[in-house]
């Protein structure tokens, strides 16, 4: 769902290629390690993205990643073997007891610590 708080991070996020002509790249740079990526709008499109140099490595380490197939018979088949294993211990979850709309309207309004979201916008970006 698109709510009201969403659509402001989103807002938020953009920065005006103009207050880099106005010298603000230092305080663009503080709000990319406070608050998160920023893009860099020019002539109304989108141009870059500011990240965090803690981010770009991840990103970096994340693409670089390898993920080896099993390279013999033998291997696929002990792999094949572990999964059925895993399969066997795990019973899938049950589906939800109530509506998530009634649990909302039981819970009512609540308000929103903007430290919070950041904190989640930071983790949801590593």
């Amino acid at each position: 769902m698109f709510d009201a708080a969403t659509a402001t991070l989103v807002l938020n996020s953009f920065v005006p290629i103009s207050r880099f002509n106005k010298g603000e790249a230092g305080k663009i740079i503080e709000e990319v390690k406070r608050d998160g990526i920023r893009v860099i709008v020019k002539n109304n499109a989108p141009e870059c993205i500011m990240i965090t140099v803690e981010d770009y490595d991840h990103l970096v380490a994340e693409s670089q990643r390898i993920v080896n197939p099993p390279q013999t018979p033998e291997q696929e088949k002990r792999r094949k073997e572990f999964i059925a294993r895993i399969r066997q211990n795990v019973t899938p979850p049950l589906p939800p007891t109530r509506k998530l709309k009634d649990v909302i309207e039981e819970i009512g309004p609540i308000d929103i610590d903007g430290d919070a979201v950041n904190e989640l916008r930071r983790i949801s970006m590593i």
